[in-house]
């Protein structure tokens, strides 16, 4: 394949060189004039038995820099032109940095007593950059399109035409002698201009319309057989992408299988690239650089997760910023393709390609840095290939882009040296940066395998604690309610996660009144770490518990004990004294206040715990009588959202207080409507006593905080 965009070394030298050589004017073959060979027009080739043979139009044409329709002309004498050969480039016959228009003229006699059934047709394999066909001062066909909106083809590294893009193949029409005239287009230079270019960098060949098609069909017999080893490793490569993708879409926080997918669909990506007559210029030049920073950006990033080094924020940081500068060097330069650049004046689009170009080159080699992090540290025998197998491609790639890029203008043989094929098996050519390429795809498979079977093994380990902290957490958590006298109790707790970090408990309460304490609770945070807080909370609630029965003395124990241990975290909680007689006592650290028959108890407002050492908690009185319900719950319920985004909210909490009164139902609701933290519910019905009326209504109080 053809070199890609990669890093330039000396670039420093090699931008002076360039601005020298852009300052001065493009030598025209009229002023170098070289030499011509003996000869007139009337020289003509001769050309026997073609009816069903090709013939290469081989040997000298007439050849002129300029442009004038009359030079399609039979009868244009051409005895003063130049005469150069086909097959190779104009500027290696003499014509140093000729670009625009020029002509080709060659006379053909056809044999006489040729069979006449038959149609004669042209092949012209390649032209740079485009080309129109005049067959006795007639236009048969082009390849490509001429200015003044010129469209021309290039295929990376590929010698012959498409047979099946319609382009090739010029009809000529009955077979008779004449004259063949070639207007020919070729494009200003770019950055990557190879060294020698310009004309019929092949040598058309005539004959039978059928014995052309015939050897057009050979042209594409020669490249599918070429391509056999890059489509096969592009459609693994694809394959690796597709499940990669599949994989990332089924759990997105797997963020290595997003990179991975991305770079091996780079192979895919540059398909189109290689075949001939498929892509424009325009479209191949605009779209080549895009595509490869697409590569490199993503394998930066792969290299991060299977290297080991994600967890260094400065070299994560570094990478994103010399992902930033490869996108806007890459991405600028093909944007030039928008514009009609062939039009501007002087070298100005060469001077903007240079200019995005080289930036976009330099942080190519990101890639060595991290390797050299990686090498700093304890590689496995697959992370050792990997980082092997990288470096191996960013050197080829590095060696073959800073000897090509410019080569036009310092000459440098590197690129064309390190792209020449080792070897060649059943006809596809395989060079050293085949080969680096394809050992750095087995290096990543591999290595994603061994990634992926180490980040099974420590989830592995990580949900067994998840489990051993569920049951944790269901010991912690009450699922059968002690007896409450004077009161039915009901509850309810769904946890977001496997393990939550909402708590509550019932506890008998000290002193001499049959008292219980209702306590309900949200940590911040979800996860482990929340649910190991709330193990701290509840153990220490059943200590306090033990020495005192009021609910302000119970949170200040707490909030002195968590006080310094939640790492910037805190916890909310609610504490409610039952005595039996219908007076509650009732205390908050920054928790939701409880619903009395479904209306908001007025309590007054107080710091969560863990936030201030000595904080001081008040109590409010709650006068329950027969038939009233406290309801505690947890911000998790007015919180549920549903998917169009709606929230619970306290509306529907309050209904809800009212019209079930079992904590279950409740909880189910919100999780129906759209559960997304953990949610809590605690229900607290008085019960009917014998000569005490039932009321609907009752009064909250504050009170002095007592033991």
């Amino acid at each position: 394949m053809k070199r890609r965009p990669r890093t330039l070394r000396k670039w420093c030298v090699l931008a002076q060189a360039l601005v020298a050589l852009a300052c001065a004017p493009a030598s025209q073959a009229a002023a170098q004039n070289p030499a011509k060979s003996p000869g007139s027009s009337g020289t003509p080739f001769v050309a026997q038995e073609l009816g069903r043979a090709t013939m290469a139009l081989s040997g000298r044409w007439a050849f002129h820099p300029g442009d004038d329709m009359a030079w399609a002309a039979p009868g244009y004498d051409d005895s003063g032109w130049a005469r150069i050969e086909t097959g190779k480039t104009w500027e290696e016959q003499g014509f140093r940095n000729l670009t625009g228009f020029a002509w080709y003229r060659r006379k053909i006699v056809l044999n006489a007593g040729t069979n006449p059934d038959w149609t004669l047709a042209l092949d012209l394999p390649a032209v740079e950059n485009a080309a129109e066909v005049y067959w006795n001062g007639r236009l048969m066909g082009s390849s490509g399109k001429l200015p003044p909106d010129p469209v021309w083809y290039e295929a990376l590294g590929v010698e012959f035409p498409c047979p099946t893009c319609g382009r090739g193949q010029i009809v000529l029409g009955r077979p008779e002698s004449g004259v063949l005239a070639i207007r020919v287009w070729t494009a200003p230079h770019t950055f990557f201009s190879d060294p020698e270019v310009g004309g019929l960098t092949t040598t058309p060949e005539i004959g039978g319309a059928a014995a052309i098609r015939d050897l057009m069909g050979r042209h594409a017999a020669r490249w599918l057989e070429g391509s056999l080893y890059g489509l096969g490793l592009a459609l693994v490569e694809g394959l690796v992408a597709l499940l990669a993708l599949l994989a990332w879409l089924r759990d997105r926080k797997q963020w290595m299988l997003f990179w991975l997918a991305l770079y091996t669909a780079h192979a895919v990506l540059l398909l189109p690239f290689n075949v001939p007559d498929l892509l424009s210029f325009r479209w191949s030049y605009g779209l080549i650089a895009p595509v490869v920073c697409l590569e490199d950006v993503s394998l930066w990033f792969l290299l991060l997760y299977l290297l080991n080094l994600r967890h260094d924020p400065r070299l994560v940081r570094w990478t994103i910023w010399m992902s930033a500068i490869a996108v806007l060097g890459d991405f600028g330069d093909g944007a030039l393709q928008l514009f009609h650049w062939t039009t501007w004046p002087g070298h100005v689009f060469l001077g903007w390609d240079i200019g995005l170009t080289i930036p976009a080159l330099l942080v190519e080699a990101w890639v060595l840095v991290l390797v050299v992090f990686a090498f700093r540290r304890r590689l496995d025998g697959a992370r050792w290939l990997l980082a092997v197998a990288a470096t191996l491609v960013d050197v080829i790639q590095a060696v073959s882009d800073w000897g090509g890029a410019g080569a036009r203008w310092t000459h440098w043989t590197v690129a064309a040296v390190i792209g020449r094929p080792l070897f060649t098996l059943a006809g596809s050519a395989f060079t050293a940066g085949t080969l680096a390429d394809s050992l750095l795809l087995v290096a990543i498979v591999y290595a994603v395998w061994r990634y992926q079977a180490e980040q099974g093994r420590k989830q592995s380990v990580l949900d067994e604690e998840f489990r051993n902290a569920q049951e944790l957490q269901q010991v912690l958590v009450p699922e059968a309610l002690p007896a409450v006298p004077g009161y039915r109790v009901s509850s309810a707790y769904r946890p977001a996660q496997v393990v939550g970090g909402d708590f509550f408990q019932i506890l008998p309460a000290r002193g001499g009144d049959a008292a219980t304490l209702a306590v309900v609770g949200d940590v911040s945070g979800k996860g482990l770490k929340a649910a190991m807080t709330v193990a701290l909370i509840v153990g220490a609630l059943r200590t306090l518990a033990e020495t005192t029965g009021d609910p302000a003395k119970l949170l200040e124990g707490l909030n002195r004990r968590l006080h310094g241990r939640l790492r910037g975290g805190f916890a909310t909680c609610l504490a409610v004294r039952l005595q039996a007689n219908g007076d509650c006592v009732a205390a908050t650290a920054g928790h939701l206040p409880p619903l009395l028959n479904g209306e908001e108890v007025s309590l007054p407002g107080a710091l969560p715990l863990g936030v201030v050492a000595e904080t001081e908690y008040a109590t409010t009185l709650i006068r329950m009588r027969a038939g009233d319900r406290l309801t505690l719950y947890t911000d998790g319920l007015p919180e549920a959202r549903s998917a169009e985004g709606e929230l619970f909210g306290f509306e529907r909490v309050q209904a809800l207080a009212v019209a079930e009164p079992d904590a279950e139902r409740v909880a189910a609701a919100a999780a129906r409507f759209g559960q997304e933290d953990d949610v809590t519910v605690v229900t607290v019905a008085r019960e009917a006593q014998e000569n005490v009326p039932a009321h609907r209504t009752a009064e909250a109080v504050p009170v002095q905080s007592t033991n």
